[in-house]
C-alpha cells in the first residue's frame, strides 16, 4: 500500500469515527449536567418539604411555647432522614428555641418568604411558620380575611455527602453509557469505513486491472498476440542504450512473408490471417526468452536479440527460415505452404540509433527479396 493510500485510509477512519465520538461525548456531557442540576433541585425541594412539614407540626408548639415538643420534632425530623444534619426552630422574634444536630453552617435572614443557601457542604433552607387563622364573620370584620401571622421559622440543613455520592454514582453510570456509546459508535464507524475501503479497494483493483489490460492491448498486436510496433520500439531503444553503455552485442532480424499478397488474393484474407498467426508462432517458438518478437507492420516481423552477435543471429534466422519452409499449414482441408525472407543487422557503436539498425536490416531484407526470396541476408 502506498503512503498516500495509507493516509487516505487514516483520514477516512478519522472522518467516520470522530463525528460519532464527538456526538457521544456531547450527549454524555449534556446528560450529566442536566442530571446534576435536577439532582440539586430535588435536594433543595426536599429541604423545603421537610421545613414545611416541621413547621406545620411546630405551629401549636411555637404558639404555646412548648420547647420540649419543638426539640422532639427537630430530633425526629433529623433522625428520619440521614441527609439532614441540622434542624433549628426560631420563634417569631428570631430567637432559637430548638435545635437538633450539627451547629448551623449559615444563618439565613428571617423574612416572609422561604430562603435558600447553597454552600460547599450543605444546602440550608429556612421557611416561615404561619399561624393558621380561620376567617370570622362578625360585626367588626370588613369582609376581608386577616393576614396570616408568622409564629416562627424552621431552618433545615441537608448535607451534600449524599448528593455527592449520587453524583459520583451518576457520573460512573454516565461514563459507562458514554464508553458503551463510544464503543458502539466506533464499531459502527469502523464497519462503515471498512465497507467504504473494501469498495474502494475493489474499485481500485478493477481499475488497475482495466488499466493493465488496456496497456497490454495498447502494446500487443491483436491478430498475432506479439508485441506491436510501439512496444517493440520502446524495448529496442532500451536495448540499444544498454549495448552502447556496456558494449554488449545486439542484433536485429527483419522477416517478411514472400508473396503474401498472392496468398490473400488466392485464398482470401481469412487464410492470410491464419498464415500470419502461424508465422508468428514459429518465430516466437524459435527464439530465447530474452529475445523479443514483434509485428512490425503488415506481413513484416522483427526479432530483437540482445547479447547475440551477427553470426549467431544469422544462424538463428536460417533456422527460422527452414522451419517456415517446412511448416505444414492445413486450412479447410487444403495444404497451404509459404516462405519468408530475412534480413539481419548488428548494432554498431559508430551508428548508435534504432533508425540506423533498422535501415541496415531492411536493406538486407530487400536484398534477400531481390535475390530470389526464401533466404537470409546480412546487412
Amino acid at each position: 500500500m502506498t503512503r498516500s493510500g495509507l493516509g487516505f485510509r487514516v483520514r477516512l477512519l478519522l472522518g467516520s469515527v470522530l463525528p460519532a465520538l464527538t456526538m457521544v461525548l456531547l450527549l454524555g456531557a449534556v446528560f450529566f449536567d442536566r442530571y446534576q442540576n435536577d439532582l440539586e433541585s430535588v435536594f433543595q425541594e426536599r429541604g423545603h418539604a421537610v421545613a414545611h412539614q416541621i413547621g406545620a407540626a411546630a405551629e401549636y408548639a411555637l404558639f404555646s411555647g412548648s420547647l420540649d415538643t419543638l426539640g422532639r420534632l427537630a430530633d425526629a425530623a433529623r433522625q428520619s432522614d440521614p441527609t439532614i444534619v441540622a434542624v433549628t426552630v426560631f420563634d417569631a422574634t428570631g430567637k432559637q428555641v430548638a435545635h437538633s444536630g450539627d451547629p448551623p453552617h449559615h444563618r439565613l435572614p428571617l423574612t416572609e418568604k422561604p430562603q435558600v443557601f447553597k454552600g460547599e457542604h450543605v444546602t440550608a433552607v429556612l421557611t416561615p411558620v404561619f399561624q393558621a387563622i380561620l376567617p370570622l364573620n362578625d360585626e367588626l370584620s370588613d369582609g376581608h380575611p386577616p393576614l396570616p401571622k408568622i409564629v416562627g421559622y424552621v431552618a433545615v440543613e441537608i448535607a451534600h455527602d449524599a448528593l455527592e455520592a449520587r453524583k459520583r454514582e451518576m457520573l460512573q453510570i454516565t461514563l459507562a453509557i458514554m464508553l458503551g456509546g463510544l464503543l458502539l459508535a466506533s464499531w459502527m464507524s469502523l464497519r462503515i469505513a471498512h465497507g467504504v475501503l473494501t469498495t474502494l479497494d475493489s474499485a481500485q483493483t478493477a481499475l488497475r486491472r482495466q488499466m493493465e489490460t488496456a496497456e497490454l492491448l495498447a502494446r500487443t498486436d491483436a491478430l498475432t498476440g506479439l508485441a506491436n510496433r510501439r512496444a517493440f520500439d520502446e524495448v529496442a531503444q532500451q536495448e540499444i542504450q544498454r549495448a552502447q553503455r556496456y558494449g554488449t552485442p545486439l542484433t536485429l532480424v527483419l522477416a517478411d512473408l514472400d508473396h503474401f499478397k498472392a496468398i490473400n488474393d488466392s485464398h482470401g484474407h481469412d487464410v492470410g490471417d491464419c498464415v500470419l498467426q502461424n508465422f508468428a508462432r514459429i518465430l516466437a517458438a524459435s527464439v530465447r526468452t530474452v529475445d523479443l518478437v514483434g509485428r512490425w507492420g503488415g506481413e513484416e516481423f522483427a526479432i530483437l536479440m540482445p547479447g547475440t552477435d551477427l553470426p549467431e543471429a544469422t544462424q538463428a534466422a536460417e533456422r527460422m527460415r527452414k522451419q517456415v519452409e517446412q511448416a505444414q499449414l492445413c486450412i479447410d482441408e487444403r495444404a497451404c505452404r509459404y516462405t519468408a525472407s530475412f534480413g539481419v543487422a548488428a548494432f554498431r557503436a559508430d551508428m548508435p540509433t534504432l533508425a540506423s539498425l533498422l535501415g541496415r536490416a531492411d536493406m538486407a531484407l530487400y536484398r534477400a527479396k531481390r535475390l530470389g526470396r526464401n533466404r537470409v541476408e546480412v546487412g
